[in-house]
């Protein structure tokens, strides 16, 4: 700005015919340059048509205004000094319109500035209202999190509370477990007393019918040390307890279980039985006489004889054994 000022009160020191030395403020210039006459004002440069539009906004423009300098009456003898001046001129409104394009070189490069720093402008605002609803949003979220921490605690507290009753739950549980194992295991042990109820109540029945069956004086001690064995017991037929009777020797003496036993007091015995008691005996024999035993084991015997002993050979004399 300081060299288009030069060059402004050169040329108006020209137009006003001031001496070089004179100087002056550009506001003492203007005033000179307004006090002269319309007709000798001119335009020195003015913004290009291609940079306006009507669509921009107005730019800021420089307009100089310069007082036409009217050439001196032609002499007849031109002199070098008048020349000088002129050329001066010339250069001094070739510097004009050089900073006049400068000028507005720099006017539309603020224009440019200009509209980026409203695109800038136009962006933080945007950025600054974005960056409210992200406020107000970080705001809402706060609220959400601490409404959810709350609920958490509330949770937890209830998580907390229904784990100690868990505990407890659990612990009443182990004790009833511990209850119902004691309880089976009684209930267990009294079934083996019922068992064992049952079977003394059984072998009670036995000692009893036994003494009912044994002749007086049978003394009862007996029945622990002696085989008592009820025949008449071990079947409805004869064949079935004569059978019967035979097969459950046949056990006892190999340490076996059968049938026939249980009508004996094998399990009241104490040790190896010192004897044996049979009850029924004539039924016994009464079995044997009425079965054809007798007469198939004759028949047997004489088939077994006839077999293994040889009786007299006859011979013919008409036939020789080779």
């Amino acid at each position: 700005m300081s060299e288009l000022e030069e060059i402004l009160k050169e040329a108006a020191r020209k137009v006003l015919g001031l001496p070089t030395e004179a100087k002056g403020s550009v506001s003492s210039l203007k005033k000179a340059l307004g006090a002269l006459s319309p007709n000798f004002k001119e335009t020195l440069a003015t913004p290009s048509p291609d940079k306006q539009s009507a669509k921009n906004p107005p730019q800021a423009t420089i307009v100089v205004e310069a007082v036409e300098v009217k050439p001196k009456p032609p002499s007849a003898q031109p002199d070098e000094g008048a020349q000088k001046p002129a050329a001066h001129d010339r250069d001094l409104l070739h510097r004009l319109r050089e900073s006049q394009k400068k000028l507005q070189k720099k006017a539309d490069e603020a224009e440019k500035l200009r509209a980026k720093l409203q695109k800038e402008q136009r962006a933080v605002q945007e950025a600054q209202s974005a960056k409210g609803r992200a406020l107000e949003e970080a705001a809402h979220l706060r609220k959400d999190l601490s409404r959810v921490a709350e609920e958490r605690d509330r949770l937890s507290a209830e998580l907390a509370k229904v784990e100690a009753d868990k505990e407890a739950l659990e612990g009443q549980l182990e004790g009833y477990k511990k209850r119902v194992d004691e309880l089976e295991a009684r209930v267990r042990e009294l079934e083996g007393i019922a068992v064992q109820k049952e079977h003394l109540e059984a072998q009670l029945a036995g000692l009893s019918s036994f003494k009912e069956t044994l002749p007086e004086p049978f003394p009862q001690e007996a029945l622990l040390r002696v085989l008592v064995l009820d025949y008449p017991n071990l079947g409805d037929k004869a064949e079935e307890r004569v059978i019967a009777l035979i097969e459950g020797y046949w056990a006892f003496l190999k340490g076996e279980d059968h049938p026939a036993l249980r009508h004996s007091n094998r399990e009241l015995l104490v040790g190896e039985p010192e004897g044996m008691v049979l009850v029924g005996l004539e039924k016994l024999l009464l079995d044997l006489a009425s079965l054809p035993l007798a007469r198939w084991l004759r028949t047997h015997a004489f088939r077994l004889e006839a077999l293994l002993q040889e009786g007299q050979r006859p011979s013919s004399p008409r036939l020789r054994e080779e």
